[in-house]
C-alpha cells in the first residue's frame, strides 16, 4: 500500500511539475482584410515532455512499451464545439474587451505516448481554425481602417471537453485529456493531481504581452498573387504589410524553454519538458502599423502609402532593398558569366593538350622479342669475325 503511494504520489509530482511551467507555446497564422472579410487564423498549441527511467522502476513497467496516441477532427456540427465557440466569444468579449467574435471552428487533436527502454516522449498538439468577423474597428483619419489585434490573446481556463464518437469525451485543453484516454488504468488519487488539472493549455496570451518593438514587418507594394481574393481584391495588385514575432526573428531574443526536474517514487525519475517560443505571422492588405490605441492593441492600414520610401523593420528603405537585390542579381550574373568563360578556357586547353602531346610514348615491345634482337645481334658478329 505504502509503495503504491508513493508511485502514485511520485507520478503526480511529475506531472505538478510539467503543469507548472509558463504559458504554454502557441504558433498563430492569420490573414485580416481592411473590408472586414471573415477570416480563418491557424492557432497551433504544442508541448513535448520526456520521461527518463533509465534507473528501472514502476515507471518503466508502466511506459516502456506505451505505443498509443489518439487523434479525431471535429467542426460546428458537433454540439460540444458550438459550446467552445461559444466560450471563446466570451472570453473575446468579457476579458478581452474585443469586438472580434468567432462564427464557426474547426478542432484538430493529436496525442501520443511512445515508450523505450529508458525514456518515453509524451507529445500534445491541437490546432484551432476560428472563423473570425467584425474585427475591423472603423475607420480612422480618412482612408486608414482599425484593425482589432487583441483576439490574437485567447485563453480557456478548466476543462474543455469535445464529445467524439471513438473516444468518449476527450479534455482538450489539459493534460487530464492525455493521461486519462492513452492510460485509462493510471489511478492518480493524489490531491497534487488536481494541480495537472489546473493547468490550461489553449493559452495564446504571450502574443498580445509582446512589446509592439518586438514584432517585425515588412511592406510589400506590389503583391500580385490569386489568393489575393482572400483580401476581397480578386487577384488584382494590392500591397500587403507582414507583421512576424516568434524564435526565428533576428535580434529578438526568443528562447526555447527547456525545464528539468528530478523526482522520486520507487526510483530516481527525471522529466525534461520543451518548450519552444510563441511565434505569429499576421498580412494585412495595405500599408499597416501595430499599435496601441486606448489599451488595446490595433492594426492600423492604409489601402497605399503616399510615401514611396516607406521603411521596413530592418530600417532600410524598399527602395533601398530593391536596389540591392538588383546589385546582387548583377553580380551573380557576372560571376556565372565568368566561371562560364574559365570553364570553356579550361576545356579548350585540355583538348588542345590531347590532340598534340607534349611528349611521346616509345614503343613497347614483347619480352619475348629480346631474345630474337639478341640472337640476330650474336650472328652478325660471328660473319664480321669469319669475314676476318
Amino acid at each position: 500500500m505504502t509503495s503504491r503511494l508513493s508511485f502514485t504520489l511520485g507520478f503526480s509530482m511529475m506531472f505538478l511539475i510539467l503543469g507548472g511551467l509558463p504559458v504554454y507555446a502557441v504558433d498563430l497564422d492569420a490573414e485580416l482584410s481592411s473590408k472586414g472579410i471573415p477570416e480563418k487564423p491557424t492557432f497551433r498549441f504544442v508541448e513535448t515532455a520526456f520521461v527518463d527511467y533509465h534507473n528501472g522502476g514502476k515507471l518503466r513497467d508502466l511506459l516502456s512499451q506505451q505505443n498509443k496516441s489518439i487523434s479525431f477532427l471535429a467542426d460546428s456540427s458537433n454540439p460540444s464545439v458550438k459550446a467552445l465557440i461559444s466560450r471563446v466569444n466570451n472570453n473575446l468579449a468579457h476579458e478581452l474587451k474585443t469586438p472580434t467574435r468567432i462564427t464557426d471552428m474547426t478542432v484538430d487533436y493529436h496525442a501520443s505516448i511512445v515508450g523505450n527502454n529508458n525514456s518515453a516522449t509524451i507529445d500534445y498538439s491541437l490546432t484551432l481554425v476560428p472563423t473570425i468577423s467584425n474585427y475591423t474597428v472603423g475607420k480612422y483619419s480618412g482612408d486608414t481602417t482599425v484593425i482589432d489585434a487583441g483576439w490574437m490573446g485567447i485563453s480557456l481556463s478548466g476543462p474543455v471537453v469535445i464529445k467524439t464518437t471513438k473516444y468518449g469525451d476527450v479534455d482538450i485543453g489539459r493534460l487530464e485529456g492525455v493521461v486519462n484516454k492513452i492510460l485509462p488504468n493510471l489511478d492518480i488519487t493524489d490531491l497534487h493531481s488536481q494541480q495537472l488539472l489546473d493547468q490550461d493549455l489553449i493559452d495564446s496570451s504571450s502574443l498580445v504581452k509582446q512589446p509592439v518593438s518586438n514584432w517585425q514587418h515588412l511592406f510589400d507594394p506590389s503583391y500580385i498573387i490569386t489568393e489575393t481574393s482572400g483580401w476581397g481584391y480578386n487577384g488584382s495588385k494590392i500591397a500587403i504589410t507582414t507583421y512576424t514575432v516568434g524564435e526565428s526573428l533576428i535580434g529578438v531574443a526568443q528562447n526555447t524553454i527547456i525545464n528539468t526536474a528530478d523526482f522520486t517514487a520507487d526510483k530516481n525519475y527525471e522529466i525534461q519538458t520543451v518548450q519552444h517560443a510563441s511565434s505569429a505571422t499576421i498580412q494585412i492588405d495595405g500599408h499597416a502599423n501595430l499599435t496601441v490605441l486606448q489599451g488595446q492593441m490595433t492594426f492600423t492600414t492604409t489601402p497605399q502609402s503616399d510615401d514611396v520610401n516607406l521603411t521596413p523593420s530592418t530600417g532600410l528603405s524598399i527602395q533601398m532593398i530593391y536596389a540591392m537585390a538588383g546589385f546582387g542579381i548583377v553580380v551573380a550574373i557576372g560571376i556565372f558569366v565568368w566561371s562560364n568563360k574559365k570553364m570553356k578556357e579550361s576545356l579548350n586547353k585540355e583538348k588542345d593538350t590531347v590532340q598534340h602531346p607534349a611528349f611521346q610514348y616509345e614503343e613497347r615491345k614483347h619480352w619475348a622479342d629480346r631474345f630474337d634482337e639478341n640472337k640476330n645481334n650474336s650472328e652478325e658478329k660471328k660473319v664480321k669475325r669469319s669475314a676476318i
